[in-house]
């Protein structure tokens, strides 16, 4: 057993897989990357892991979130670090599981009232969908004033009295005159008598 695997021995650890080369020491546990070399011993928590990349000063960096692990590559045979390496991955999906596992499921809170609730406004009995038409108005002629008719109607009237006083007149002052004409002159007054009266009423 070498230096380096003896002071790994003494963390009281079990490798589940390992790597020694001659200047150094990885193995993987249960829950960490272990490096031992010169300048002692250096862990990273697997679950943490995020990228394996080229460091400076012929190195390796195995990073994660928070810090980065050095590994340097004269430490141990190229093609041997780089396939214990790639069997990283496995440990390193293993250990994230166990870790979501582990943590204890937070309860949803439930909203919470607030401490002094608005009123709601009242809601309207019924909702006016849109506005009723307006009734249009009728346009009506202003009325005529009472007793302001037709300024003809009066004449008219007097006309027509003046045309039946006047035939009844002629009729009686002219009774040895011929039938024919006596009743000529009748129904032509009486006519034209009832006409203007009939044009007096209707234009008021």
């Amino acid at each position: 057993m070498g230096k380096y695997e003896e002071a790994f021995s003494r963390l009281g650890e079990r490798a589940l897989a390992r790597l020694e080369g001659p200047g150094g020491f990885l193995a993987v546990t249960e829950t960490h990357l272990v490096l031992v070399d010169e300048a002692g011993v250096k862990k990273m928590e697997l679950a943490r892991i995020r990228r394996v990349g080229r460091g400076e000063g012929g190195s390796l960096l195995v990073q994660s979130e928070e810090e980065a692990l050095a590994i340097p590559l004269r430490a141990f045979p190229l093609e041997e670090l780089k396939a214990f390496l790639e069997g990283l991955k496995p440990h390193v999906a293993r250990a994230r599981k166990a870790t979501q596992a582990s943590r204890p499921l937070e309860p949803r809170e439930a909203p919470k009232a607030p401490l002094w609730e608005e009123e709601a406004a009242p809601k309207p009995a019924s909702v006016e969908l849109a506005p009723e038409p307006q009734e249009a108005k009728e346009t009506t002629p202003p009325a005529r004033p009472r007793g302001g008719g037709n300024p003809l109607a009066l004449p008219l009237k007097v006309l027509a009295l003046l045309t039946l006083g006047y035939t009844v007149a002629f009729v009686a002052l002219n009774p040895g005159a011929d039938l024919w004409a006596l009743l000529g002159v009748v129904l032509g007054g009486l006519g034209l008598a009832l006409t203007e009266w009939s044009l007096a009423t209707s234009w008021r």
